[in-house]
């Protein structure tokens, strides 16, 4: 049974939160400790499965999602609020950054139980939420940048990269060297300060600690 599962609206939020993983848990082995679930992979790491937010709502309510979570020590569901518009029924732009968090964690939680009713409830302990405002690259831009945002982040987070070290395009190479810095526990504290929605995410994780230092003890 894998530690962590990961269920993302892309391949390049999977890399991303296997460095922050790694980093958090520092000085542990998480390398075969870590499945990407959604968008899935082949035992060739091609990836076999569509992504995007609508087939990760598919997947939730899928036989496959509660399959995975039965058979991983925690799954991550990760989704940027910034298609809040589409996914939430009563979306009102103004409302704050803690309460558009949680309609979209609801709006999970509801597509969850479609698959089985209750579902989410029975397994809660196991389901870890990423909800990045309003994109996983505002996190990568608070890491870069002295000022946290949530607007626009992947333009402006072109602004702060150096393009002949790397170029800031949605390949999993790319994002592997953009995250890097995640690796390193200190940067991590550095970007929860900055950003409200990374600190809840690293928040959450406490919780597996002591099952994480339990396997890993073992291996």
């Amino acid at each position: 049974m894998k530690l962590f599962g990961l269920a993302c609206e892309g391949i390049t939020d999977q890399v991303v939160l296997e460095n922050i993983l790694c980093g958090y848990f520092e000085n542990l082995e998480l390398g075969n400790e870590i499945a990407q679930l959604q968008p899935p992979f082949d035992e060739t790491d091609q990836q076999r499965g569509e992504g995007g937010w609508r087939m990760l709502l598919k997947y939730l309510r899928s036989t496959n999602f509660r399959d995975d979570v039965l058979n991983t020590e925690s799954l991550i569901l990760q989704i940027d609020t910034d298609i809040s518009a589409e996914l939430l029924e009563n979306h009102d732009s103004t409302t704050s950054v803690e309460i558009l968090m949680s309609n979209v964690i609801a709006e999970l939680v509801k597509n969850i139980n479609q698959g089985e009713a209750d579902f989410y409830e029975q397994q809660a302990r196991k389901i870890i939420f990423a909800i990045s405002v309003h994109s996983l690259e505002c996190w990568l831009v608070a890491h870069y940048s002295e000022q946290s945002e949530i607007h626009n982040c992947c333009d402006v987070l072109k602004t702060l990269i150096n393009p002949k070290e790397i170029r800031v395009v949605k390949k999993p190479r790319n994002y592997e060297k953009l995250s890097k810095p995640f690796l390193e526990k200190q940067h991590i504290e550095a970007v929860a300060a900055k950003d409200y929605s990374f600190q809840l995410f690293i928040q959450s994780l406490e919780k597996t600690t002591d099952i994480v230092q339990r396997k890993t003890a073992r291996c």
